[in-house]
């Protein structure tokens, strides 16, 4: 009997991928969430245990924050640009850095969907995407959605400031039921 032959082949391929920004002027609403980050995050945080060289809340932080929700459903027609399939909040937390803090170099390589950030506070360094080799400036509610895939990373701040942000990730659904709230998913259609 013939024994095959196992082959392994290693070939680097490209993607389609996107970036999308945009902005809401909803200042009521960017103020409860940096009020519900300040609430929520504590010295526990996920520090030295991710990219993030700063305070970091847990992953689910926002996953049932109505205000999170609302941001969301405000930006739907941006998503719709990037992204036409069923999705689920899988993660989303806060981030905030002070002077001498930033976020290595990543990607969010495992999410099926997309990606995002939310800035509430400006004049910190942006979001650099190695992948298109741009920075996206911080203002506040500026939003950026993203290909889980491309790489990023935070400059350490060099002022005496605070950056603080939302990040996400959703994942695509193949069908609402296989979903609930007990998975510390949010399950809701645009």
């Amino acid at each position: 009997m013939e024994q095959e032959n196992s082959i392994f082949l290693k070939k680097e391929i490209s993607i389609e991928t996107f970036l999308l920004t945009g902005k809401i002027d909803n200042l009521n609403l960017i103020e409860n969430l940096k009020k519900e980050i300040s609430e929520k995050i504590n010295v526990n945080s996920l520090h030295n245990k991710t990219a993030v060289d700063g305070k970091q809340g847990d992953w689910n932080m926002f996953n049932h924050s109505n205000y999170f929700h609302l941001f969301i459903k405000s930006i739907k027609e941006d998503i719709k640009k990037i992204y036409s399939r069923n999705f689920i909040l899988y993660n989303s937390w806060g981030n905030i850095y002070k002077k001498g803090e930033g976020c290595k170099l990543h990607s969010h390589s495992g999410n099926t969907a997309f990606c995002g950030i939310l800035y509430l506070t400006e004049n910190g360094p942006g979001t650099y995407f190695k992948d298109y080799d741009i920075t996206i400036d911080e203002k506040i509610g500026k939003f950026v959605l993203f290909h889980p895939l491309l790489k990023h990373c935070v400059e350490k701040l060099d002022k005496d400031i605070e950056r603080i942000t939302i990040a996400f990730n959703m994942n695509e659904c193949k069908g609402w039921e296989n979903y609930s709230d007990n998975n510390n998913y949010r399950v809701e259609k645009l």
